[in-house]
């Protein structure tokens, strides 16, 4: 059985995130948009794959005025413990190059990065 977040999880994440590394709290598109990512979420094949797409979509889908890219970041790696698995890369500063540049890389090669390590050429 795969464990996915609720609005609930999204919107507390988001709320340590702001606390802890500042910014505005508040929505641009609002948290029923995480209902179509989640959506997306759920019919993927796999768990990188499921996570890859989680990532993406929550950093690209503007959901808040600010911190998009590191509540989709936590909220992802809170995804993938809750299922018994891990993102291969640890390094934080690495993570947040790959998160910052994630337009640049396809949902294949985000699962490989999640899954592997393997970072695709740099944008």
């Amino acid at each position: 059985m795969v464990w996915y977040p609720d609005e609930e999880i999204v919107l507390e994440t988001h709320r340590i995130m702001i606390e802890k590394y500042g910014g505005r709290l508040g929505f641009e598109r609002g948290i029923e948009a995480f209902k179509h990512i989640l959506a997306d979420v759920k019919v993927a094949k796999g768990i990188y794959r499921k996570a890859a797409i989680l990532l993406r979509r929550l950093v690209t889908g503007r959901i808040f005025k600010d911190g998009n890219h590191r509540t989709a970041q936590a909220v992802t790696m809170l995804f993938l413990e809750m299922n018994d698995v891990s993102m291969k890369v640890q390094d934080s500063e690495k993570i947040i190059r790959f998160i910052k540049g994630i337009l640049f890389y396809s949902i294949d090669e985000i699962e490989a990065w999640l899954k592997d390590g393997k970072l695709p050429q740099e944008p």
